[in-house]
């Protein structure tokens, strides 16, 4: 019995040792080590446009499907007299007009456009920023995925922004406090999940990426930490980025 009742003690004593080194190991050399970026993105505001081929693809598939398809009676969307049906009517004649002055063939059913979408005028997909070059503006490229970067005022080096760990911070949290500290407080994003989407190894840490998109706000950049900050799509970041940095990080990154 005494002797059960030595060896439990020395077990204690030895689990006692192992975890106030463990407790010392991560107070002291992992936040050395483990650093957080954080990849904030803007997503493409419209649908890229279509390359001639989908184009051709959805305009088949769609005359494929309206000839198959069986709709129903126009008395089911529309009372029989009104003037919702007259003006349907009125669009299927107009449409099969056209179509037999140009082609001499069927056309498939139309709907009237309101009167007030009739003069209607769409929005350039390039814009004044396009244009011009501006690279800090997020009215640009709007068919792609934009990335923030800043230019490092330690170094100089286009970077994504970045920074070790502090206290009992965890990756979104240190992530998020790195991006304000260099480029302003009055940026209001949300961090997706709580999962590094990848990470990069250097000769003493690892830094590890979190996504981010942007909601609102203006950007500040901070000279101590920023000195400058560009938003760029995937293959202009080839051309800011050091190579091997990119070669690290590019996966990690959307196609579009």
């Amino acid at each position: 019995m005494l002797q059960s009742t030595m060896l439990h003690i020395q077990a204690r004593q030895t689990f006692s040792r192992t975890c106030n080194f463990a407790k010392r190991y991560l107070a002291t050399a992992a936040p050395s080590k483990i650093h957080v970026g954080i990849l904030l993105k803007r997503n493409p505001v419209i649908l890229r446009k279509l390359t001639e081929f989908e184009h051709a693809y959805y305009t088949y598939r769609e005359s494929l499907e309206q000839a198959e398809s069986r709709p129903f009676h126009r008395e089911f969307y529309f009372k029989k007299g009104s003037t919702a049906e007259q003006r349907w009517l009125d669009a299927q004649d107009a449409a099969a007009a056209a179509a037999e002055r140009l082609e001499g063939g069927r056309t498939p059913l139309v709907q009237p456009r309101d009167e007030e979408l009739a003069g209607l005028e769409t929005a350039e997909r390039v814009t004044e920023a396009d244009k011009g070059g501006d690279v800090k503006s997020l009215d640009r490229a709007l068919e792609r995925t934009l990335y923030l970067v800043v230019k490092k005022a330690d170094n100089g080096s286009w970077e994504f922004p970045a920074g070790p760990l502090e206290g009992e911070e965890v990756l979104h949290e240190g992530a998020t406090r790195h991006l304000h500290s260099e480029v302003g407080s009055s940026l209001e994003t949300w961090v997706v999940g709580r999962t590094p989407v990848g990470h990069i190894a250097a000769q003493d840490k690892k830094t590890f990426y979190m996504k981010a998109h942007i909601l609102s706000g203006k950007i500040e950049p901070n000279k101590r930490f920023a000195q400058d900050f560009a938003w760029l799509t995937k293959q202009e970041l080839k051309e800011y980025l050091q190579p091997a940095y990119y070669e690290q990080v590019h996966k990690m990154l959307a196609e579009f």
